[in-house]
C-alpha cells in the first residue's frame, strides 16, 4: 500500500517544460511500447534476465533512450555502478531498492547484475508509474530462470515522496537513487507529461546546508538523511547516488559528509545531454539565480578523455579526470549557445557510494 503524502513534493524523472515551450522528440505524451534488446541497449550480454522484451511507458515516466544509449541514465550510470559495486562486494546485495525508477530499467539491470538478490523494492512519485514499472520488470524476466522470475513476481512497488514509501520496510543492502536536480517553475504541473531533471516543492523544512542547495543537490541530501533516519541501510549496506557531474567532485563528496556519511566515488562516466534545450535551459536559469556555473562539455572532448577508461577505473582517478576536463568546461549559458550552433553537448556522470559514519 502506497504511503500518501499531503502535498506531493517531488516529481521523479521528469524534462523542464515551464517558462519555455519546447518541442522535443525525446519527450512522449502518450503511453507507448518500446522494444528492447538487452545487449544492444545495456551493452552487455544478459545472464539473469531476458535478451529481448517490451517496455510499456506511462506518459509520466522518463523515456529510455533505446535508440541512443549514450544519453540514457541507466546505461551510463546505474549499470556501471552496479557492476562495480558487485565486483567489490560479492554476495552482499540481497535486498535492493531503487528510488525514482521511472520505467523500471534500473531494476532490470539490478536483477541481471546481482546474482544473490532475494528482494526488490521500486518507488516513484506516481502510482501509475510504479505499476507500469513493475509490469516491465515482469516482462523482462518471463523467460529467465525460476529464481529471477520469482523475485520479479515478488517485487514491491510503492509510490510517494523520496524515501517515505520505504519507511517501516526492512533494511536494504543497496539503495540506488537518481533524483532530479532543478526546481520546477511555479507555472509547471506534476500532472502534465514529463517535466526531466526537475522537482517541485519547498524543501526548506529539511534544513539543507546552503552549499548543497547552491549546487542543486538538495534531493540527494534529503535522500541520504532519510535513509539514515528511517534505519533503511543494513550494517554492510550503502546508498548509491547517481549525480550529473555538473558540479565539482568536492561538492558531491561534501554532500555525503554533511548528511553524516562517508562517501567515495564509485564510478565516473559520461553521457550525452538528453533534452538539451530544456535541461541545459534549466541550468541556465539556476546559474542566474545562484550566481554560479554548472559544467558541461562537448561530447568530442568527453569521448577523448574517457577513451579506454572503464567507469570503475575512471572512479579511481576521478580528480585527475576532473583536471583534464577543466580547460574544456562550458557553463550552462555557453553550452546552450554551443548546442544551438550544432555542437553535441554532454556531461560527466558520477555515482557516489555512501555509508553511514556510525557503521
Amino acid at each position: 500500500m502506497a504511503i500518501q503524502v499531503e502535498t506531493p513534493q517531488v516529481a521523479l524523472h521528469k524534462p523542464f517544460n515551464g517558462v519555455r515551450e519546447i518541442k522535443n522528440k525525446e519527450i512522449h505524451n502518450n503511453p507507448k511500447l518500446v522494444h528492447v534488446d538487452f545487449k544492444d541497449f545495456y551493452g552487455i550480454q544478459p545472464t539473469n534476465v531476458d535478451r529481448r522484451f517490451d517496455l510499456t511507458l506511462s506518459d509520466l515516466s522518463y523515456l529510455p533512450k533505446v535508440e541512443n544509449p549514450r544519453a540514457d541514465w541507466v546505461v551510463t550510470a546505474a549499470l556501471n555502478a552496479f557492476r562495480a559495486y558487485q565486483e567489490g562486494n560479492f554476495d552482499v546485495v540481497k535486498h535492493f531498492a531503487t528510488v525514482g525508477t521511472g520505467s523500471g530499467t534500473d531494476v532490470i539491470a539490478a536483477l541481471d547484475i546481482f546474482p544473490s538478490l532475494a528482494s526488490v523494492t521500486l518507488t516513484d512519485m506516481h502510482e501509475e508509474v510504479v505499476r507500469v514499472a513493475k509490469s516491465n520488470v515482469l516482462a523482462a524476466t518471463e523467460k529467465a530462470g525460476q529464481k529471477t522470475w520469482s523475485i520479479a513476481q515478488r517485487t514491491v512497488a510503492r509510490s510517494g515522496d523520496l524515501l517515505l514509501p520505504l519507511r517501516g520496510e526492512k533494511q536494504f543492502d543497496l539503495i540506488y537513487e537518481n533524483l532530479p536536480n532543478i526546481p520546477l517553475p511555479d507555472s509547471s504541473s506534476l500532472q502534465n507529461g514529463q517535466t526531466s531533471s526537475t522537482y517541485v516543492g519547498d524543501r526548506s523544512a529539511d534544513k539543507i546546508p546552503s552549499s548543497v542547495s547552491s549546487a542543486l543537490l538538495e534531493l540527494h541530501y534529503v535522500c541520504l538523511v532519510q535513509a539514515k533516519a528511517f534505519g533503511l541501510i543494513s550494517p554492510r549496506g550503502a546508498v548509491l547516488s547517481s549525480i550529473g557531474g555538473r558540479v565539482a567532485l568536492k561538492e558531491i563528496l561534501d554532500l555525503a559528509d554533511k548528511a553524516g556519511y562517508s562517501g567515495r566515488i564509485l564510478t565516473v562516466s559520461w553521457k550525452e545531454q538528453s533534452e538539451p534545450e530544456s535541461v541545459i535551459g534549466g541550468y541556465v536559469e539556476s546559474e542566474q539565480k545562484e550566481n554560479r556555473e554548472f559544467y558541461f562539455y562537448p561530447t568530442t572532448v568527453l569521448q577523448s578523455v574517457f577513451n579506454n577508461r572503464t567507469p570503475a577505473g575512471a572512479g579511481l582517478c576521478a580528480f585527475q579526470i576532473e583536471e583534464e576536463l577543466l580547460p574544456h568546461r562550458l557553463s550552462a549559458i555557453e553550452a546552450l549557445g554551443k548546442y544551438r550552433q550544432g555542437t553535441s553537448i554532454g556531461h560527466t556522470v558520477v555515482v557516489m557510494a555512501s555509508t553511514p559514519k556510525s557503521n
